[in-house]
């Protein structure tokens, strides 16, 4: 699609619906990094977010990733892509298609650590009054941060691990593995619709090892472009064991699941446990 005078071909942006609205004049703050700038605070640990004003009601709202690789900022009123379809008034969040940068760090991610990113990340771009933002990443999520306590991580993240105090049913495997099975609260419907932003963790596996539970592996829903797709992972770097289409249940995964839990007992009897 032709951009500007000058004759060049521009990428085109959709936009993205998100459940909030950045006021169209307040500007936001970019928050990247790890470093811990309030260590007496309770755990307030930074990390990279982007901060905004709520339309609605001037709440202060709050942007994090799923697989960020990369972010940056810079002025300007408007974006530099084509928009298309045509925007509404409250759109603000897009993803670009056809990303030269996206394809600049898939090739050096390639390059030094062997990393694909064109398959699994987006390029998304945040628009404000005076400047916007950009993000790779594999996904995005928006909630409402405590204004008291901006660097606490969220209460409730489809990234974070589920809460022990929920029901778990526990298991032992043909190969003498125990583990438990908890299910994430929230309904199909509710996390097919979170999904289309972020990965959902539907399910999570913990081994039961010396008398202590930890994860061993999830399942984890996603849509993109309308297509939903269900994932069995083991915590970084493990990778992906099995991968269902739609919404799959525990049973889906049976095969890669026991493979996986007969390789921890040849591993711990190897070890003399």
């Amino acid at each position: 699609m032709m951009g500007n005078g000058a004759g060049q071909l521009r990428s085109a942006a959709r936009s993205v619906d998100v459940p909030l609205t950045a006021d169209s004049v307040a500007r936001p703050r970019l928050v990247y990094g790890a470093l811990d700038l309030a260590p007496d605070a309770g755990g307030d640990d930074g990390y990279t977010a982007i901060y905004f004003i709520v339309a609605a009601n001037s709440q202060l709202g709050r942007v994090t990733f799923e697989g960020l690789d990369a972010i940056r900022a810079a002025r300007g009123e408007l974006l530099p892509y084509d928009i298309n379809p045509p925007r509404t008034r409250d759109d603000w969040v897009f993803t670009v298609d056809d990303s030269p940068w996206l394809g600049e760090r898939h090739n050096y991610e390639m390059q030094h650590y062997s990393t694909p990113l064109a398959e699994t990340h987006q390029h998304y771009a945040f628009e404000f009054h005076d400047e916007f933002a950009e993000a790779i990443a594999e996904g995005i999520w928006l909630d409402i941060a405590d204004p008291a306590r901006p660097y606490a991580r969220p209460a409730r993240h489809p990234l974070a691990k589920l809460d022990p105090g929920l029901p778990s049913d526990r298991f032992r495997s043909a190969s003498g593995i125990e583990w438990e099975l908890r299910h994430a609260p929230g309904s199909d419907a509710e996390l097919i619709s979170g999904s289309r932003l972020c990965s959902q963790r539907l399910c999570q596996l913990n081994l039961i090892l010396d008398g202590h539970s930890r994860e061993g592996a999830s399942i984890w829903l996603r849509t993109r472009n309308g297509h939903t797709v269900s994932r069995l992972a083991r915590p970084w770097p493990g990778g992906e064991l099995g991968r269902h289409e739609g919404v799959a249940h525990p049973e889906d995964f049976e095969d890669p699941w026991e493979a996986y839990l007969a390789s921890v007992a040849q591993r711990r009897r190897e070890m003399g446990r």
